[in-house]
């Protein structure tokens, strides 16, 4: 379910283009997310006292009661407080890799950071 919400036309029409991957080999732009959630998990493994989960719950920490999320939803990256089963909004992002880096600061309270030069045989 989504609605709209006013914002300038410059920020709409950055938001609303589709994303697109350099790579135009079919899957590039799926794999690419795919590796910036495996990512994120790697970063946030053995955060103690974690709670987060990737895509609804696709991946998600031992310790989830009250995660923080991130999730893809019509191109764009949603993070986002869950409490007693609601979700609060925190922020959204156009770019995966801005995303990554800001999920992971917030649920590590910035001790963590992805490494990026991982996983790179998951690109096209």
């Amino acid at each position: 379910m989504t609605r709209s919400i006013n914002v300038p036309n410059y920020f709409a029409d950055e938001f609303n283009r589709p994303l697109t991957y350099p790579s135009k080999k079919p899957g590039a732009l799926d794999a690419s997310h795919r590796r910036i959630f495996l990512l994120i998990e790697r970063a946030l493994k053995d955060v103690p006292r974690p709670d987060w989960e990737i895509n609804d719950g696709e991946f998600r920490s031992k310790n989830d009661v009250e995660p923080y999320g991130i999730e893809l939803v019509d191109d764009k990256f949603y993070i986002y407080a869950k409490e007693r089963g609601s979700r609060s909004a925190i922020a959204i992002f156009k770019d995966g890799d801005m995303a990554a880096e800001y999920f992971v600061w917030l649920v590590s309270k910035g001790q963590r950071q992805i490494d990026w030069t991982k996983l790179l045989d998951m690109l096209p």
